[in-house]
C-alpha cells in the first residue's frame, strides 16, 4: 500500500493537471458564467445552464487534483528533508500546499451556494461567485510560495537535479508574480509545466531505481 501511494504521489504532478483541467475546464467551466460583470447576466447564465451529472462529477474531479498535488508536495519536500535533516523548509513549503488546497477546496462552498438560484436574487448570486473568484487568486500565491520554498531548497542541499530545481524556483516565481501583476496572468502556465516534468522526472527516477540488480554469473 505504502508503495502504491508513493507512485500516486509520484504521478501527483500530472494527476493534478489532467484532473484539475479536466474537472474545472471541461466539466464545471461551461456552467459558470464566464463575466461577473453584469449580475443580471451571471443569474441567466445559471438559470439557462442547470448544473449536471456532469458538472457534479468535474467538482470532484477538481478536489482530487487539489488533493494529490498536496502528495506531490510531500514526496518533494520529503527528499529535501532527506538531504537535509531537521529543516524547517521543506515543512513550511508543505504547510503552504495545504493551505492552498484548503483555501480552494473551501471556496467551493459559496460557488455552490451561488446555485440556489431559486433562493437568491441576482446580487446575492454574483457575490458568492465573487467568493468564489477571490480564493483563486489567494490560493494562487500560496502555491507561487510552495514552489517557490521548493525550489529554493532543492537548490541549496539538494533533493532535485540542478536543472528541476531551478525550473522549479522558476515556476514558483511566475506563479506569484501571475497573481500579483495581471498583465503577467501567462506565467502561470509554468506551475503547470513544472507539475508535468517534476512528476514525470519522479516516476522515471523511480522506475529506475526499483529495477533488479541483475546477479553476476557464475564462474567455473
Amino acid at each position: 500500500m505504502s508503495k502504491f501511494l508513493d507512485r500516486v504521489a509520484d504521478a501527483g504532478g500530472i494527476l493534478y493537471v489532467l484532473l484539475v483541467f479536466g474537472g474545472y475546464v471541461f466539466l464545471v467551466a461551461p456552467f459558470m458564467p464566464e463575466s461577473l460583470d453584469s449580475p443580471d447576466a451571471a443569474f441567466a447564465h445559471l438559470q439557462a445552464h442547470p448544473p449536471t451529472t456532469a458538472f457534479w462529477a468535474g467538482i470532484w474531479l477538481e478536489g482530487a487534483g487539489l488533493a494529490v498535488l498536496v502528495l506531490f508536495a510531500a514526496r518533494i519536500a520529503a527528499r529535501i528533508r532527506t538531504a537535509q535533516p531537521g529543516w524547517w523548509l521543506p515543512s513550511a513549503a508543505l504547510g503552504l500546499a495545504v493551505a492552498a488546497s484548503t483555501v480552494k477546496i473551501g471556496s467551493f462552498a459559496p460557488g455552490l451556494a451561488a446555485l440556489e438560484i431559486d433562493r437568491l436574487d441576482a446580487q446575492s448570486v454574483t457575490t458568492l461567485l465573487s467568493a468564489n473568484d477571490a480564493a483563486v487568486g489567494v490560493s494562487g500565491a500560496l502555491d507561487g510560495g510552495f514552489v517557490l520554498l521548493l525550489g529554493l531548497g532543492a537548490l541549496a542541499v539538494g533533493g532535485l537535479p540542478r536543472w528541476l530545481a531551478a525550473l522549479t524556483l522558476a515556476a514558483g516565481l511566475g506563479q506569484a508574480l501571475s497573481v500579483a501583476v495581471p498583465a503577467l496572468d501567462s506565467l502561470s502556465l509554468l506551475f503547470f509545466v513544472w507539475a508535468l516534468v517534476a512528476s514525470g522526472w519522479l516516476l522515471v527516477r523511480d522506475s529506475r531505481t526499483a529495477r533488479p540488480v541483475p546477479e553476476p554469473a557464475l564462474t567455473t
